[in-house]
């Protein structure tokens, strides 16, 4: 499941966060003592000719967890905690030239080897005094710097013998800037709600023996940051994150595993579904989990396909959003290094990327859709500077890349997106004119006729696709690498899918997959819905975390209409898959 959660058994600890919230009362001085030791730093640390830093950067983030996991109605586990970690990063050279946009995989994927003092998410005591944090920051600042100067000296090694193309420079310098929000200082989740609702939630699939593992998991998260660098740029925010996860899994009688899901993630616990909503949705992913298991194959297709609801939000999330981030390939001790994926959009400003009838917009200011929540809203990046809105694709062309403090060749100043240790998208809102907006029915009609004008016998609507974060860290733990899992960027997992006779009957088939998919797909959208899906999902970073440090999976939101797609292939999944349990579940 998505619970990262610090396991913290002791009694007390439990009842301690009973209720969790989280607040810093000495804000003051913590941020004093981050001053002083910036101040500091930046005026004796040396060392011997090697360069000083120009710039160097704190976060203090404090968290507190509560957590539960259930199957069949009883309690697995409660994880409770709370953590505080320090992450610093220092610039050597300039902003023109410095130590950063290098990749050197000898110092280790996370900021330092195993014998260094730790400077990236350094556990520290969580009970922090001025005296306390002067130490911690004192020893990870010596650590970071060290390395840097390291790094600065490989990477003007690696350009050495080469003619530099590229010559942007490594970071965009500002001003001084005082941030603060504090909006859900007072909002708490709570141990017994989170309880109850797991508890409920799983005893559902005692009464569907066809399932043969399910699991149900609940988590609340606030997290305090303090962020301060040597511009004098001071950020201070309360961020929480509420989530619900649940995973089935079954084999069909030819031994294929099939698997079922449902996730809710909100900020605050009361933007979540209530615990009824839950429960119902627990029971309808059941049932039609068991319906899977008799369900039918079908051949290799390709001919136009409807993405509904949450399959629109995925194939959007997957295959399109990502590369509306600004990314700079880094260096490496072998040259010039490189990362093309997600890189589809980075010199296409100005290019047709969508059917000239859609736009999409980055809205981290927005807070509901319609009385919908929405997840991914926030005011104060990581690098603290304002979240700003922007707009990415008008009519069909790309107009802008979300993006950091990071420059890259088309992209010269950040839009507010430093999110999890790079540039990151938030909450994308795709939109279409009102002359391509259609019903549902509607839109199923115009797919089949299609689908008559190519001969075909049937065609394909996607209700529910793969969630790549539960499948990491909810389906595989459960049942290994026995699932069978789409392989390559260019596939999505299906979960829902039915194919749609002339006479408008509609039949789950099974064992499915996407394939073919690229950013350019998208320019072929017929048409969309009137309605639209609010899709709240754990996103992965478009930034690799091993690269940055950072976090793998970050809060996000897609709201997108249903999607039309005018030729899609959908191929069965083939394979050796594991033999049926021998005996019948006990629970029948």
């Amino acid at each position: 499941m998505m619970l990262r959660i610090a396991r913290t058994t002791a009694a007390f600890a439990v009842v301690l966060l009973a209720t969790a919230s989280v607040h810093a009362t000495n804000a003051d001085d913590l941020f004093r003592a981050m001053d002083d030791e910036i101040k500091r730093s930046m005026n004796e640390l040396k060392l011997g000719d090697l360069q000083r830093p120009y710039n160097i950067e704190y976060s203090l983030s404090l968290r507190r967890h509560i957590g539960v996991h259930a199957v069949l109605g009883s309690v697995q586990d409660v994880d409770t905690g709370m953590t505080a970690t320090l992450t610093v990063r220092i610039r050597v050279g300039s902003a023109t030239f410095d130590n950063t946009n290098f990749f050197d995989v000898g110092l280790g994927f996370f900021g330092s080897s195993d014998d260094e003092e730790a400077f990236r998410n350094r556990r520290i005591p969580y009970e922090l005094s001025y005296a306390m944090l002067r130490r911690e920051l004192w020893l990870a600042t010596d650590a970071c710097y060290k390395q840097a100067v390291e790094i600065l000296a490989k990477k003007e090694a690696a350009i050495k013998n080469r003619t530099r193309t590229d010559t942007t420079p490594d970071f965009i310098t500002m001003p001084p800037e005082r941030l603060t929000d504090l909006g859900h200082a007072n909002v708490s989740g709570s141990l017994e709600t989170a309880t109850a609702i797991c508890t409920a939630a799983s005893e559902v699939f005692a009464s569907f023996p066809t399932v043969q593992i399910s699991r149900v998991g609940y988590e609340f998260v606030p997290e305090e940051t303090f962020y301060l660098n040597s511009e004098g740029r001071r950020a201070q925010k309360i961020e929480v994150f509420t989530g619900f996860e649940v995973v089935a899994t079954a084999q069909a009688s030819d031994g294929m595993p099939l698997a079922e899901t449902y996730a809710a993630y909100a900020l605050k616990p009361s933007d979540m579904p209530t615990k009824d909503s839950l429960v119902r949705a627990v029971r309808e992913i059941a049932q039609r989990l068991t319906d899977l298991t008799t369900a039918p194959t079908i051949e290799a297709y390709s001919g136009p396909v409807l993405f509904e609801g949450q399959a629109a939000a995925e194939i959007i999330a997957q295959h399109f959003a990502p590369n509306l981030v600004a990314q700079r390939t880094p260096l490496s001790d072998g040259g010039f290094g490189s990362n093309e994926r997600y890189g589809a959009f980075q010199n296409k400003i100005g290019a047709r990327v969508l059917p000239e009838f859609m736009s999409v917009r980055d809205v981290p200011s927005k807070l509901d859709d319609a009385g919908r929540s929405v997840a991914g809203h926030y005011q104060i990046d990581d690098e603290g500077v304002p979240a700003q809105d922007v707009a990415l694709v008008d009519k069909g062309f790309l107009r802008a890349l979300l993006s950091s403090r990071v420059p890259t060749k088309r992209v010269k100043a950040t839009n507010g997106h430093q999110r999890g240790g790079g540039a990151m998208l938030s909450t994308i809102d795709v939109t279409s004119d009102a002359k391509h907006r259609a019903t549902s029915k509607e839109l199923k009609a115009r797919m089949m006729k299609l689908v008559k004008d190519r001969e075909l016998p049937y065609g394909i609507i996607v209700r529910k696709a793969l969630d790549q974060n539960i499948l990491f860290t909810g389906i595989f733990p459960l049942v290994g690498m026995d699932y069978p899992v789409p392989q390559g960027d260019a596939k999505l997992g299906l979960l829902e899918v039915y194919r749609v006779f002339p006479d408008g009957r509609e039949e789950l088939i099974r064992g499915t997959e996407a394939a073919g998919l690229s950013p350019q797909l998208f320019k072929d959208i017929l048409q969309c819905s009137k309605h639209t899906t609010v899709h709240n999902y754990l996103a992965s970073s478009v930034v690799p975390a091993f690269m940055t440090g950072g976090s793998q999976y970050l809060i996000s939101t897609i709201i997108t209409p249903d999607l039309l797609f005018e030729d899609v292939e959908i191929r069965p999944l083939e394979g050796d898959f594991p033999k049926p349990p021998i005996l019948a579940n006990p629970l029948q």
